[in-house]
């Protein structure tokens, strides 16, 4: 059976075909800048490697149309036509604690995305045009939500509330819904492979350090804590967004500036994190290539990043009253030694040594710590697609 797997995005669309329930990758791709007048197709299969062609894609329905013709060119494609794909798998941000299961999409839960839009306006509404879309092009076939925050759905009201009038809760529900949840079903199944153990077994720090960067307390199987909150502005600080800080700071800074919350939320969110501590870069690679060269600015930036996600790995180690193992991934977690190393410098208290020849000698996957270190550190090469395939694919049986 063929599944197509669609994560929509504002200005993008990343897409995977596979054959189920064999889990073999028939092509893969990607469409950016959707509307900008200068998208940029990639597209890979057995039959054509690789392509980057520019195409003038004015919205999601004409990517996805661009996307099923390139998929059954007759020279180029892996199919017939779009009646060969059987399901559609959707990345879904955030319902907020509407549903605690992965679903089969139909009119109830396009009216909770729609209602649900303002917990992840950065992501909810292109997540829910890409469905739309593809329920129109696609007719019958299946199309299934897998959500981000379902893997958060354990939390307990002691972790997951907030320390304000509880009245916002019922009336707003404000509470921590966390995200990077397919990433994390992911990263901790992938970790229970390598150890040979049962998940229902083991205490795990999950740390998810990209763009966006969050970190996750997983306990016998079941998230129990999450750094990202009731927005993904919440926790470590990223490539933009700010973090955990405290909240006078806004109301200061809206006297102080002459701030609207049109202008707080873009501080918080497009001007904060690395880019705001370094002055001149959200990229990390440009955050790294600094710190190795002893600009100030990087450096600063670099060190405030790593602290946070050491303070949360102990942290959570009091949470849990112990950790078994970490296991990291996302394109720093995977890409950048010198980040992990700063981590997990002078952890060994909690049973955390780092073996610094694995570590800057990683290609792929693998164990990074220590033969003496009691508590195991994996880095994992990250694949949410997959998560959505199987998600999907056990859905319509």
């Amino acid at each position: 059976m063929k599944l197509l797997t669609v994560n929509c995005g504002s200005t993008s669309i990343k897409f995977k075909l596979y054959r189920m329930p064999e889990e073999v990758v028939l092509a893969v791709g990607k469409i950016e800048n959707i509307g900008l007048g200068n998208s940029l197709l990639t597209f890979i299969s057995d039959n054509y490697l690789e392509e980057q062609i520019n195409y003038s894609v004015a919205d999601h329905r004409a990517g996805l149309e661009l996307i099923i013709k390139k998929l059954s060119d007759s020279f180029r494609g892996v199919i017939k036509d779009k009646s060969e794909i059987k399901a559609i798998g959707h990345r879904v941000v955030n319902v907020g604690d509407k549903v605690s299961e992965n679903s089969i999409i139909d009119d109830r839960i396009i009216n909770l995305l729609e209602e649900s839009c303002e917990l992840a306006p950065l992501h909810n509404p292109a997540n829910l045009t890409g469905i739309k879309v593809c329920r129109e092009i696609f007719g019958s076939t299946l199309n299934v939500a897998v959500f981000d925050n379902i893997f958060h759905k354990d939390i307990p009201p002691k972790a997951y509330l907030y320390g304000i009038p509880y009245d916002y809760y019922e009336k707003y529900r404000i509470r921590k819904y966390g995200f990077h949840g397919i990433a994390y079903t992911y990263m901790v199944s992938r970790l229970a492979e390598f150890l040979n153990r049962a998940l229902k077994d083991l205490k795990v720090v999950a740390i998810m350090l990209g763009g966006g960067s969050s970190i996750t307390a997983v306990e016998l199987g079941k998230s129990v804590d999450t750094s990202m909150g009731f927005t993904p502005a919440e926790g470590l600080f990223m490539s933009t967004r700010s973090g955990d800080m405290d909240p006078a700071i806004i109301t200061f800074l809206m006297k102080k500036e002459d701030l609207n919350p049109e202008d707080v939320d873009e501080i918080i969110n497009q001007k904060s994190g690395l880019l705001g501590l370094s002055g001149k870069y959200k990229d990390f690679k440009d955050i790294e290539k600094g710190v190795l060269e002893g600009d100030p600015d990087c450096i600063r930036a670099f060190d405030s990043y790593c602290y946070r996600i050491k303070k949360y790995i102990g942290a959570y180690a009091a949470a849990m009253n112990g950790i078994d193992a970490v296991v990291i991934a996302g394109g720093i977690g995977e890409n950048s030694s010198l980040t992990r190393q700063c981590i997990f410098e002078d952890m060994d208290f909690l049973g955390i040594i780092v073996d610094k020849n694995k570590n800057k000698n990683l290609k792929e996957e693998g164990f990074i710590s220590s033969n003496s270190s009691r508590v195991k550190v994996l880095v994992v090469r990250l694949d949410e697609e997959i998560v959505i395939a199987r998600e999907t694919f056990n859905l319509i049986k």
